[in-house]
């Protein structure tokens, strides 16, 4: 999670990179923003994901309404069958008609699917270190249709407790614009958020915004 090149609005990146510091130590889960195609998202996943040249657990959600393949997000060299690698994927199983039945089954899936990766990497590492382990779920958006806002939150809060529980980092995808009302409803859940955008055919950018701090940096190169 190396974003030095960016800092806060008020030109101090010394702030911003000690606020970097202190995610990292203390583990940390991001929401992710802006209504962004699925290649931007995987970039933004990428980065996230660690330098490959570290010792990192990477583990990869992707729900069923995802459009994208969440394996596409690892970084350059970092192999999906790797064994320090895990992709959960919903299995395909038939379902009645009710759509919250459906949420309800995915979303046990993913939260049993995650508890048993990270229980599993925390074991044979004899305790993660910090930033270590490094999460991914893509995407929050077709969760929120399925199940509603109070399910899917109390889904997260679960999520949150595990990767902070081993200092990870963890990121959640919302491909909505950010000053949608269910980003501001989320939001608070998050130690911080990260906007993304990408105009005409320009490269795709990122900013931050951070609770903690109550600020916001400018636009940067994703």
């Amino acid at each position: 999670m190396s974003f030095v090149r960016n800092r806060y609005r008020d030109g101090c990146a010394r702030d911003f990179e000690g606020t970097l510091r202190e995610l990292k130590r203390h583990g940390c889960v991001l929401l992710i923003t802006g209504a962004v195609a699925g290649d931007v998202t995987l970039q933004a996943t990428r980065r996230l994901a660690g330098d490959p040249r570290c010792d990192r657990k990477r583990v990869l959600v992707a729900t069923r309404r995802s459009d994208v393949d969440i394996a596409d997000g690892l970084p350059p060299g970092v192999e999906r069958n790797g064994p320090d690698v895990r992709v959960i994927r919903p299995p395909d199983v038939e379902l009645n008609d009710s759509p919250t039945d459906v949420g309800q089954t995915e979303l046990q899936y993913i939260r049993a699917e995650l508890l048993k990766a990270v229980g599993y990497f925390d074991d044979i590492a004899s305790g993660l270190s910090p930033a270590e382990l490094r999460v991914s779920i893509d995407s929050l958006e077709g969760l929120l249709e399925t199940n509603g806002y109070g399910t899917v939150t109390r889904f997260l809060r679960t999520v949150m407790a595990l990767v902070r529980g081993v200092s990870g980092i963890g990121h959640v995808h919302l491909p909505v614009p950010d000053d949608s009302r269910t980003v501001a409803r989320l939001s608070p859940l998050f130690d911080a958020r990260i906007e993304l955008r990408r105009r005409d055919r320009l490269v795709a950018e990122q900013r931050w915004h951070v609770p903690m701090d109550d600020r916001s940096t400018g636009w940067v190169k994703l």
